[in-house]
C-alpha cells in the first residue's frame, strides 16, 4: 500500500492534554516512518483598544518568546523518543489559529493534522476557536481531533459512515491506519429513509465489497436506522467502543439540534472518540 503519511502535524496549548497526545503520536508516528511537527500558537491578546501600542507590541513579543523557549524544552524532551532517521520540528508563532495551522499544514506538505483540546470546563467544547470541518476542506490533508489523548494508542475498530457517494479518500487513509493497527473497519449507513435507503445501502454494499476486494482487513456492514449520519455514527460508534471515526467534512460531520446551529458545533466536538475529517 501507497504511503500516504509522511509529516504528521501536532498542534499543542501545553497542557497535560498535549504532552499526552504527543506521547501516544510519536510511536505511531514511529512506526509509519512519519516525521513529527509541533506547532504551538500564541493567541493575540485581548486589550482595550486605547491601550499604549508600544506596550502591547512588547507584550506579545514577550508571549511569543516565552513561547518558543518552553516549545524549545519540550522538543529536547521528547526528541529521543523519536525513532532514528527521523525529525521532530518545532515552530511557535502568533495568530488566528485556523489561519496558521492552515497556512503551516500547506507550506510544510502536512499528511495528517492533529489537534488537542483542553477544556477545563464542560461548556468549553462550545466554544472552540476553530472550525475543523472547515479546515479540513483547507488543509488538504485529514485533521485528526483528539478529545482524550490516551484513546488512539491502539486502534481496533474504526467506522465509517457511507452516504450517496463512495468514499474513496476516506477508505484509503482508513485502511492504512487498520493495515498498521491491525483494526476492524465499520462501515455504517442509514436505512431509515426510504427515498434515500436503497442508494446509501448501494454504496454501502459497494464500498464493502471494495475493501473486501482489495485488502485483507475484517470489514463490517451495517445499514442502521437514524435521520441524522453524523447522530447516528456517534451512537453506533459509542456502542461498539470504537477508537477512531473517520468522515469526510460536511454532512457526515453536522449534527442536528438547535444548540449544535447556534454555535456551528459538529461531530467533532461531541465525540469522545477521536473523528478524522478526510
Amino acid at each position: 500500500m501507497e504511503k500516504l503519511l509522511k509529516q504528521i502535524l501536532v498542534v499543542i496549548d501545553f497542557s497535560d492534554t498535549s504532552r499526552s497526545v504527543i506521547e501516544n503520536i510519536i510511536p505511531i508516528a514511529n512506526e509509519m516512518d512519519c516525521d513529527v511537527h509541533l506547532l504551538h500558537i500564541v493567541k493575540p491578546s485581548i486589550l482595550p483598544v486605547l491601550a499604549d501600542s508600544q506596550h502591547i507590541i512588547a507584550t506579545r513579543g514577550h508571549h511569543l518568546a516565552e513561547s518558543s523557549n518552553t516549545l524549545m524544552q519540550w522538543q529536547t524532551n521528547f526528541i529521543s523518543q523519536v525513532k532514528k532517521g527521523r525529525y521532530l520540528f518545532t515552530h511557535c508563532v502568533q495568530g488566528n489559529e485556523e489561519k496558521q495551522i492552515r497556512e503551516y499544514a500547506l507550506r510544510h506538505h502536512i499528511d495528517l493534522v492533529v489537534l488537542t483540546h483542553h477544556r477545563p470546563y464542560p461548556w468549553s467544547k462550545l466554544l472552540s476557536r476553530i472550525n475543523i470541518d472547515r479546515l479540513a476542506r483547507r488543509v488538504q490533508c485529514p485533521v485528526l481531533n483528539m478529545p482524550d489523548p490516551e484513546s488512539l494508542r491502539f486502534i481496533h475498530n474504526i467506522v465509517l459512515p457511507v452516504t450517496n457517494a463512495l468514499p474513496l479518500r476516506k477508505i484509503m487513509f482508513a485502511s492504512y491506519l487498520a493495515k498498521y493497527q491491525d483494526a476492524r473497519i465499520h462501515l455504517v449507513a442509514l436505512q431509515e429513509d426510504k427515498e434515500a435507503s436503497h442508494e446509501e445501502n448501494h454504496y454501502l454494499m459497494k464500498a464493502y465489497q471494495l475493501l473486501r476486494d482489495n485488502t485483507n482487513l475484517s470489514v463490517e456492514c451495517h445499514p442502521v436506522n437514524g435521520d441524522n449520519i453524523a447522530g447516528t455514527t456517534l451512537h453506533y460508534a459509542e456502542q461498539v467502543k470504537a477508537d477512531l471515526i473517520v468522515v469526510q467534512p460536511g454532512k457526515e460531520a453536522e449534527l442536528p439540534g438547535l444548540l449544535n446551529n447556534i454555535f456551528s458545533r459538529f461531530l467533532f466536538s461531541a465525540s469522545r472518540i477521536p473523528v478524522m475529517a478526510v
